[in-house]
């Protein structure tokens, strides 16, 4: 049977902010791979982190490097306007099978019924990717 871990980070350079995680610096694609391996995992899902604002490129190359272990759910700051068109090229990056998005911040708890979101998905559909959201009223933290 194939094992495959839906929701992984790497990053490098910055420690957690969420005291959930592995508090270390780095956590790389090839730490990863060797926690897999020990585990019996055959593939992953990278959800690149909010503390690291170079988790996306991270995971693309990670996915290009490791493509038939490592995939990616991308995402990108949905308050920037340049965000609007970077998706339109997020689909052809190594290992990218859709995007995730976690609305956890106090400024983003309107997002999903202000129309703050109501670009993405027509932008969404038309490049091909699916969504999966975090939503706040979702998340009622560990249980």
């Amino acid at each position: 049977m194939l094992v495959v871990d839906a929701q992984i980070h790497i990053w490098k350079g910055h420690k957690p902010t969420n005291p959930n995680h592995r508090q270390v610096t780095d956590f790389t694609a090839e730490d990863v791979l060797k926690d897999m391996d020990a585990g019996g995992v055959d593939a992953a899902v990278i959800h690149p982190p909010g503390w690291d604002p170079n988790s996306n490129a991270l995971a693309v190359e990670a996915a290009r490097q490791h493509p038939h272990r490592l995939a990616i759910l991308g995402n990108f700051p949905l308050d920037k306007p340049e965000s609007r068109t970077a998706i339109d090229g997020m689909k052809s990056r190594p290992g990218m099978l859709g995007l995730r998005f976690a609305l956890l911040q106090p400024h983003q708890q309107t997002w999903l019924t202000d129309g703050s979101l109501d670009w993405l998905w027509p932008a969404a559909e038309r490049a091909g990717l699916p969504v999966a959201l975090l939503g706040p009223a979702l998340y009622q933290g560990p249980t």
